[in-house]
């Protein structure tokens, strides 16, 4: 006799894997400061020397400056192969990091193809080097997203037409196979949005959207089986998307009637 598994069993508040991509501008890495403040300890790999908006914040970083090159940690040189390697080591498993941001995705495709097309110089070949990168990118976004911690990707944003001459807007990568195939390796795929109003002093103010749906040209996608989150989400804080869809169903319940009586207020003021 054989036991069944039940998908009731699951847990939804597990690891979250999840890729944000935007433009410039959005507050990407500024997110690493939520999943500190939300999760606990958590480790940056940084290729971008961009980490201005969390320096006020206690968060570990690693800086990787190529795919495959030097690799010298004692005099803080990284190489992202390198860093994958430390990842696997029981020094890392020690230091309990209850979640990784990879920061960017954009950054780390760009230094693949540099290491690539140096390895093919002089090589005519370029599906086979192509074939590589897709294994090679692919591969090891595979392996830090099944880590058995929160994930979190960033990555910029593209823009191209389709056959309809309809903007379309996908992660910013090299390779068009695997850019579209990148958001199919996580959980949520949320699209980041800026837009400037100004108030009644005429003085702009910035709010900012994720985009958790197949809209407008962006490609989001969230693991939300009780819909508890609408296409369009201004947010400022996206753990806290992941922290209401994991909300127990009473819990929920009370959530909702706090907001409908806070807008109920602020209509009446």
């Amino acid at each position: 006799m054989f036991k069944l598994m039940n998908t009731s069993s699951l847990q939804s508040d597990g690891p979250i894997k999840v890729l944000l991509y935007a433009h410039h501008g959005f507050g990407k890495t500024y997110q690493c400061r939520n999943f500190q403040n939300r999760y606990g300890k958590g480790l940056i790999l940084s290729g971008e020397s961009g980490l201005k908006s969390v320096e006020d914040v206690s968060i570990d970083y690693v800086p990787f400056t190529s795919w495959d090159k030097e690799h010298d940690p004692e005099n803080g040189v990284f190489s992202f192969r390198g860093i994958i390697n430390m990842l696997k080591s029981k020094d890392f498993q020690n230091q309990e990091y209850k979640w990784l941001a990879i920061d960017s995705l954009t950054e780390l495709s760009e230094q693949l193809i540099s290491h690539l097309e140096k390895e093919y110089e002089g090589n005519s070949n370029g599906f086979q080097m192509w074939g590589d990168y897709n294994r090679l990118m692919l591969g090891a976004l595979k392996w830090i997203r099944d880590l058995p911690i929160h994930v979190y990707v960033t990555c910029l944003a593209k823009e191209e037409k389709d056959a309809n001459d309809v903007t379309q807007y996908w992660p910013l990568v090299k390779g068009n196979a695997v850019s579209k195939h990148v958001p199919a390796l996580f959980d949520h795929v949320l699209c980041g949005v800026r837009a400037t109003e100004k108030n009644d002093q005429g003085t702009p103010k910035v709010r900012r959207f994720v985009v958790t749906d197949e809209v407008s040209g962006w490609h989001g996608k969230v693991r939300d089986p009780r819909n508890r989150l609408k296409p369009y989400e201004q947010v400022d804080d996206i753990t806290a998307l992941f922290a209401r869809m994991a909300l127990p169903d009473k819990d929920y319940e009370a959530y909702t009637k706090a907001k409908t009586a806070q807008k109920k207020g602020e209509k009446n003021e």
